[in-house]
C-alpha cells in the first residue's frame, strides 16, 4: 500500500533532521604537572587560558611565572612574572593575566615578551582590590572579576575602562566576592559569587538577567565555585570547588550532569581553581591542591541520526 504524502514528508525531515548534542560525563583523558619548582611543575597554580593554537598557559602562583604547554601537556616556556592570577586570551593572541601582587593586568606576547599593563590599587574606576579571574569576550572586550571590591569592570580591548557594575552584599547583581567569570553565545557575562555560592547571569553591560545555584551538596547546589567556562555545546561547566567536583549547567541555569570527587586520583580535585575549554572541545581542570592540569573529553557526543530502515519500521 502506498503510503499517504504526509506520512512520507514526515519521514524525510525525521530523516534529514541535523544531530544534536547531549550531555554526559567527560571520560578523564590524561593529566600533567606535579608539585614542586621545576619546568612542568607546579605550585598552588591559580591561572589557565588555552590559546586558539591548543597552546596552554598556567599562571602558576607561587612560583611567580607563567608555564606554556603544548596541546599534549608537554612543557615549552616558562618566564617569571609577580603573583600571576587568571588568565585569558585577548582578540590579538595574546595572554593577559591578573599580577594579584599589584592589582593590574600584565599583557604578554605567546613567546613571553611583556607588552603593557593596565589597572592599580584602589577602588575607584579602573583600578583593583585582589582581582582573581579576567575573561575576553567575543568582541575583544575584557572583564574582572574585581573580587574584593565586589564589582565586575569592563575595559577595551587596549585596556581602557568602560564600565563596572556589582557591590557588596547578597541582593540581585551584588556579590560577596566575585571569583571567575565566562561568556555565553549571546554574551552574557556568568559570574560565580563565592561566599554565596550561586552564579549570576548579566548582559555585555552589567545588567542583571538570572541567578542559578545555592548553598549545599545536592545536584545543582554549589559550595565554592572558583571556575567557570561555556563551552562550544552551550553547557556552563562550574568548578564546584567545595564539592570536590564540576557541574555542567544550561545556558538558562537547569542542572545538566556533575562529576568528580574530592581526592587524589585520576577526574578527583583538591581545591581546583579554574577551567578552560581548547579547540578539541576538551575540558581542562587547573586542579591546584594536587599541582596538576586534567584534561577530559568533550561534555557531548552527537546523538545517534535516525537510519532510513529505521524510520520506516515506524511507519509499516
Amino acid at each position: 500500500m502506498r503510503k499517504p504524502r504526509a506520512v512520507l514528508a514526515c519521514f524525510t525531515l525525521l530523516a534529514l533532521a541535523p544531530l544534536s548534542a547531549r550531555a554526559q560525563a567527560p571520560a578523564f583523558q590524561f593529566a600533567f604537572g606535579s608539585a614542586g619548582t621545576g619546568a612542568g611543575q607546579f605550585q598552588f597554580p591559580h591561572g589557565l587560558a588555552v590559546a586558539p593554537d591548543g597552546s596552554i598557559y598556567i599562571g602558576d602562583t607561587a612560583n611567580g611565572r607563567i608555564q606554556r604547554f603544548d596541546a599534549a601537556g608537554a612543557f615549552v616556556s616558562q618566564w617569571a612574572t609577580s603573583l600571576p592570577g587568571g588568565a585569558a586570551i585577548d582578540a590579538n593572541g595574546d595572554l593577559v593575566v591578573i599580577d594579584a601582587n599589584f592589582d593590574r593586568v600584565l599583557r604578554y606576547t605567546p613567546a613571553g615578551a611583556f607588552i603593557g599593563s593596565f589597572g592599580g590599587s584602589g577602588s575607584a574606576n579602573g583600578r583593583f582590590a585582589f582581582p582573581l579571574d579576567i575573561g575576553v569576550d567575543g568582541s575583544g572586550f575584557i572583564y574582572v572579576a574585581d573580587w574584593l571590591n565586589h564589582r565586575i569592570q569592563k575595559f577595551s580591548p587596549a585596556g581602557a575602562f568602560l564600565l563596572a557594575w556589582g557591590s557588596q552584599g547578597s541582593g540581585t547583581g551584588q556579590f560577596e566576592e566575585p571569583s571567575s567569570l565566562a561568556f555565553g553565545s549571546d554574551g552574557s557575562v556568568y559570574v560565580t559569587d563565592l561566599l554565596l555560592d550561586r552564579v549570576q547571569r548579566f548582559t555585555a553591560d552589567g545588567v542583571f538577567v538570572s541567578t542559578f545555584g545555592s548553598t549545599g551538596s545536592a545536584p545543582g547546589q554549589l559550595s565554592s565555585p572558583t571556575g567557570i567556562v561555556v563551552d562550544g555545546n552551550g553547557f556552563v561547566i562550574v568548578m564546584d570547588a567545595g564539592n570536590g567536583r564540576v557541574q555542567a549547567f544550561r545556558e538558562d541555569g537547569s542542572f545538566v550532569l556533575a562529576f568528580g570527587s574530592a581526592g587524589p586520583g585520576p577526574g578527583q580535585f583538591n581545591n581546583p581553581s579554574a577551567l578552560d575549554v581548547d579547540p578539541q572541545g576538551r575540558l581542562l581542570v587547573l586542579d591546584k591542591d594536587n599541582s596538576r592540569v586534567q584534561v577530559f573529553a568533550n561534555l557531548a557526543t552527537p546523538a545517534q541520526r535516525r537510519t532510513w530502515g529505521a524510520l520506516k519500521s515506524r511507519f509499516r
